[in-house]
Protein backbone atom coordinates (compact mmCIF):
# COMPACT_ATOMS: atom_id res chain seq x y z
CA UNK A 1 0.00 0.00 0.00
CA UNK A 2 2.87 2.36 0.76
CA UNK A 3 4.08 2.29 -2.86
CA UNK A 4 0.56 2.73 -4.19
CA UNK A 5 0.19 5.89 -2.10
CA UNK A 6 3.23 7.66 -3.58
CA UNK A 7 1.46 9.19 -6.62
CA UNK A 8 -1.33 10.38 -4.33
CA UNK A 9 1.20 11.97 -1.97
CA UNK A 10 2.58 14.04 -4.82
CA UNK A 11 -0.89 15.20 -5.83
CA UNK A 12 -2.38 15.86 -2.37
CA UNK A 13 0.80 16.62 -0.38
CA UNK A 14 0.40 14.38 2.67
CA UNK A 15 2.81 12.29 4.71
CA UNK A 16 2.49 8.62 5.59
CA UNK A 17 3.38 7.49 9.08
CA UNK A 18 4.08 3.79 9.47
CA UNK A 19 3.14 2.51 12.92
CA UNK A 20 4.63 -0.80 14.02
CA UNK A 21 1.99 -2.47 16.18
CA UNK A 22 4.05 -5.56 16.93
CA UNK A 23 5.29 -4.37 20.33
CA UNK A 24 2.00 -2.86 21.52
CA UNK A 25 -0.46 -5.55 22.67
CA UNK A 26 -3.44 -3.17 22.58
CA UNK A 27 -2.75 -2.05 19.00
CA UNK A 28 -1.99 -5.61 17.94
CA UNK A 29 -5.33 -6.80 19.30
CA UNK A 30 -7.22 -3.93 17.70
CA UNK A 31 -5.58 -3.89 14.26
CA UNK A 32 -3.62 -7.09 13.51
CA UNK A 33 -6.37 -8.67 11.42
CA UNK A 34 -6.63 -5.54 9.22
CA UNK A 35 -3.02 -4.71 8.39
CA UNK A 36 -2.13 -2.79 6.36
CA UNK A 37 -4.67 -0.19 7.33
CA UNK A 38 -4.83 3.35 5.99
CA UNK A 39 -6.37 5.88 8.34
CA UNK A 40 -6.27 9.56 9.17
CA UNK A 41 -6.63 10.18 12.89
CA UNK A 42 -9.57 7.96 13.91
CA UNK A 43 -11.07 7.64 10.42
CA UNK A 44 -10.26 4.42 8.59
CA UNK A 45 -9.96 4.85 4.84
CA UNK A 46 -9.15 1.35 3.57
CA UNK A 47 -7.44 -1.86 4.61
CA UNK A 48 -5.29 -4.61 3.01
CA UNK A 49 -4.73 -2.67 -0.24
CA UNK A 50 -5.23 0.86 -1.50
CA UNK A 51 -8.75 1.50 -2.69
CA UNK A 52 -8.26 4.61 -4.76
CA UNK A 53 -11.93 5.60 -4.84
CA UNK A 54 -12.13 5.49 -1.04
CA UNK A 55 -9.00 7.63 -0.80
CA UNK A 56 -10.39 10.11 -3.31
CA UNK A 57 -13.68 10.25 -1.37
CA UNK A 58 -11.71 10.90 1.80
CA UNK A 59 -9.98 13.89 0.21
CA UNK A 60 -13.26 15.23 -1.15
CA UNK A 61 -14.90 14.91 2.29
CA UNK A 62 -12.00 16.82 3.85
CA UNK A 63 -12.60 19.89 1.64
Amino acid sequence: MRDALKPWQNQYNFKVEIIDIEHDPELTEQFAARIPLLAEKDKEICQYHLEEQKLLNHFKDAD
